[in-house]
């Protein structure tokens, strides 16, 4: 009778590499929504949100108050003038009229709102730098704040000036058919795209001082890493930026719509507006925060893959190297 064959021996396991190991798996911006949500109410998120709505505020009461200086000094329009000139941006000359002429020098603190507005901008600057240093476990620093904003400015400012350009163009060209449902195309994303510039900008600035700060070896591969984080992943960055946009600013336009309704004609409905304003800039605060934070998450997962992978590449190299000496040395032998 023939005997059973022997069994063989059992499989070896398949080697785990960083695309089988969760921990270790390339992640794109979409795979950190839900964990982003996380820190949305820490210390830093509160100051955030703190100096968000105190800027919005601020610049609101200077908009108000340049609004009724047209009435305040001599040979102003008038009253009358107030209609025309609702919603025109606030330009240097109108601060220079607004400060000189509008009566503000005249009060305690009030010629200082354009600077304390300005104060709170930087706040919340500060703020959002010190939340990603704390969710990535190093100190925010004031120099890798500004370096990575000079890396910014030459790694994005010219390709996603490049690209946002040709989109403006386009859309321009869209309005200029005559088409209603085409103007209204270009007409309501001009102003967003050029939002939304601003964003990837920010995006871009984001993901270059968090690798300074976490003490990145070398010049051209900090460079190089930071650029291809934003453009290896476009169409989920892009969804990213374009969604938070259109969601914040749709905010802030919802509580002028209402507040519009609304008109001013008592004081109780002014102070609801003013309500407004604040709720939706505190929401608004959050929402930078938790792009915030998504964007620190992506970058520590992104810089363990590629470490690990520069890890296998060296030891693949030197396994290689170690195995031609060996043949090298047998056949000397």
């Amino acid at each position: 009778m023939d005997s059973l064959p022997t069994p063989s021996d059992p499989l070896p396991d398949r080697p785990t590499t960083i695309h089988t190991e969760d921990p270790l798996k390339p992640r794109g911006p979409w795979s950190f929504v839900r964990e982003a949500v996380g820190g949305g109410l820490s210390k830093w998120s509160w100051q955030l949100m703190a100096a968000w709505a105190a800027f919005q505020l601020l610049t609101s009461f200077v908009w108000a108050r340049h609004l009724r200086s047209f009435t305040g000094f001599a040979g102003s329009p008038g009253a009358s003038a107030l209609p025309n000139n609702w919603g025109e941006h606030l330009t240097a000359k109108d601060i220079w009229e607004l400060m000189e002429n509008g009566g503000m020098k005249h009060e305690p603190f009030g010629s200082a709102l354009p600077l304390l507005a300005l104060l709170c901008l930087v706040w919340v600057f500060w703020s959002g730098w010190c939340m990603q240093a704390h969710c990535l476990g190093f100190k925010a620093r004031l120099k890798h704040w500004f370096l990575g904003l000079l890396d910014a400015f030459l790694l994005g400012l010219l390709p996603l000036g490049i690209v946002f350009g040709l989109v403006r163009w386009a859309l321009s060209a869209m309005g200029s058919t005559g088409i209603q449902g085409l103007g209204w195309l270009s007409f309501v994303g001009t102003p967003l795209i050029s939002m939304a510039f601003l964003s990837a900008m920010n995006l871009q600035w984001w993901l270059c001082r968090v690798d300074r700060g976490a003490g990145s070896s070398g010049l051209l591969r900090h460079w190089g890493r930071s650029f291809l984080r934003l453009w290896l992943h476009p169409v989920q960055w892009t969804s990213l930026v374009l969604g938070g946009t259109a969601l914040r600013a749709g905010l802030a336009f919802l509580a002028i719509w209402i507040g519009w309704r609304l008109g001013g004609g008592s004081t109780s409905k002014v102070q609801l507006f003013l309500l407004l304003e604040l709720v939706a800039a505190v929401i608004n605060a959050w929402l930078l925060g938790w792009f915030l934070r998504l964007t620190a998450l992506f970058w520590r997962q992104d810089e363990k893959v590629r470490n690990v992978r520069l890890e296998l590449e060296q030891a693949k190299r030197l396994a290689v190297t170690v195995e031609s000496l060996e043949i090298g040395g047998n056949n000397e032998a």
